[in-house]
């Protein structure tokens, strides 16, 4: 009798067991406990593709024996920072592509924000505080670490007690403990990483938005968004890579002209710089060509058009012959703002083996000739339309660009310019920056990227009236300044006051 009492206990907790020690077992050592603790994200890894190819948590969680950021964990060496370099074990030609691309230079671009010059404090959450030379976040590493970094990437540093400093956050151009950087699921949301999820314009959408970068705003308004919005959910969202193709779609999303092989008629990439001939980032645009990324030529103005405005505003002959190129320079901003992330991140063996001008952010197909580049993009866009609307629509956008540029540069040759040289605004600055700088800031770095960007992507409203119209608006707005300032400068010296 005691033997079979023995036997049925046996048997009863072998039942009990049995849950666990079958995801122990079919579905790796992580399921038992986190089935409880963290059902969502167990759901979203079973529905995986990861899951169903046998790719358990362990596999991408085990921690590298010198990574920073591991630590024991139930018996387990683990990392809950999966960087590219772990993901580079199965997929080494997309890691080598996003490095090649300038999405992984994200972080410098916003290292103003993210160096504390005073102040600092790690809170007890991990979080740092204190002042930065950032005037858009108000010198604020509070506001940036919620803002600019949470797109753009954070630092992620390892306290003593091994907790992670600055995390959580999944920023494209995030800085990692390992020596890597960016951050995978910034597109592939983890634990689903659903191609379905990457491919759709919103996934762009959560950092390419908003006054300075209205991609999404853009696309929504043109032709492509307005399908897409009438008709995606019929679309076939989770054809193989490679394959899909204009079969599966009725419009292009972002990744369709940017990345997708869409269909075999290119090859597909995780270098979103590969197919883009013009630079619409900087104060003034201009071809993606090596002699103008490294800054060591100016970009001519078209002449007939660079003499229509200098006639417009009287400007005198010349002044509008060619714009200023390979600004701004993703390295030169972090030995300025971050020389420690730079010594971290740029040298031999490091991430960047090369960092010195703009040109060494890109590599593979980015570096290719700027037609080079556009012959990828016309050949998705003929996939559905004829080639001379494609090259009509692209002739007109580059036409606006000559345009954008003549504009833009007559408002700093005649009025911001003489601003800033004669000092008219020293003494009316609010975070170090005066009514004029903010401005200009705001014609360039705003209003002239909506309108040239409105004009490649088919966004009317954006090219002109948010666009085009506004920079008139602020073009005049630039001109009352330096009227006013130099009344204002004489009045005080009339009066006898500093």
């Amino acid at each position: 009798m005691k033997k079979l009492a023995v036997l049925i206990g046996a048997v009863f907790a072998l039942v009990l067991m049995a849950p666990q020690a079958g995801a122990t077992g079919a579905e790796g050592p992580c399921i038992g406990c986190h089935a409880e603790e963290t059902p969502g994200i167990v759901k979203q890894w079973r529905e995986s593709k990861h899951s169903k190819l046998g790719v358990k948590c362990y596999v991408c969680h085990k921690a590298k024996k010198d990574d920073p950021a591991g630590r024991e964990h139930n018996g387990y060496f683990i990392t809950p920072l999966v960087t590219p370099y772990y993901c580079q074990s199965c997929h080494a030609r997309e890691v080598k592509e996003f490095k090649e691309s300038l999405h992984d230079e994200a972080g410098f671009f916003s290292t103003s924000a993210l160096t504390v010059t005073s102040g600092e404090k790690i809170t007890k959450d991990h979080i740092t505080l204190g002042q930065t030379r950032n005037y858009k976040a108000n010198f604020s590493r509070e506001s940036a670490e919620a803002g600019c970094l949470h797109c753009h990437g954070t630092e992620i540093k390892v306290a003593n007690d091994g907790a992670l400093i600055n995390w959580p956050n999944n920023g494209i151009g995030r800085f990692n403990p390992d020596g890597s950087v960016g951050s995978c699921s910034a597109c592939h949301t983890r634990h689903t990483f659903s191609i379905a999820q990457a491919r759709k314009p919103e996934t762009c959408g959560q950092c390419h938005l908003g006054p300075d970068h209205p991609q999404i705003e853009i696309y929504e308004e043109s032709k492509h968004g307005n399908l897409y919005a009438a008709n995606g959910e019929k679309w076939n969202w989770d054809a193989p890579a490679g394959q899909w193709g204009p079969d599966d779609i009725g419009a292009p999303t972002c990744v369709t002209c940017h990345m997708s092989g869409f269909g075999g008629a290119v090859k597909t990439t995780h270098n979103v710089s590969a197919r883009l001939k013009w630079e619409l980032e900087p104060a003034f645009s201009w071809p993606t060509e090596k002699k103008y990324l490294n800054g060591k030529a100016k970009y001519p103005i078209e002449k007939t058009i660079a003499r229509r405005y200098e006639k417009i505003n009287g400007i005198p002959a010349g002044t509008l012959a060619a714009v200023k190129t390979g600004l701004p320079n993703p390295f030169a901003m972090a030995k300025k703002f971050s020389p420690d992330i730079y010594k971290r991140y740029v040298g031999p063996g490091k991430w960047w083996s090369v960092g010195t001008t703009r040109a060494d952010a890109f590599g593979g197909d980015a570096t290719r000739s700027p037609g080079a580049k556009r012959e990828d993009m016309v050949t998705v866009c003929v996939q559905c339309h004829a080639p001379s609307w494609v090259n009509g629509e692209l002739a007109k956008a580059e036409q606006v660009v000559q345009v954008y540029n003549a504009v833009a540069l007559g408002i700093k040759k005649k009025y911001y310019d003489p601003i800033k040289k004669e000092k008219l605004d020293a003494d009316i600055k609010f975070n170090g920056k005066s009514g004029p700088d903010t401005l200009w800031h705001e014609i360039w770095h705003h209003e002239g990227r909506r309108w040239r960007m409105g004009a490649f992507m088919q966004g009317p409203d954006y090219e002109h009236w948010l666009g085009s119209y506004e920079i008139t608006v602020d073009g005049n707005r630039m001109a009352n300044w330096l009227d006013e300032l130099r009344v204002r400068k004489a009045t005080k010296k009339k009066l006898g006051l500093k």
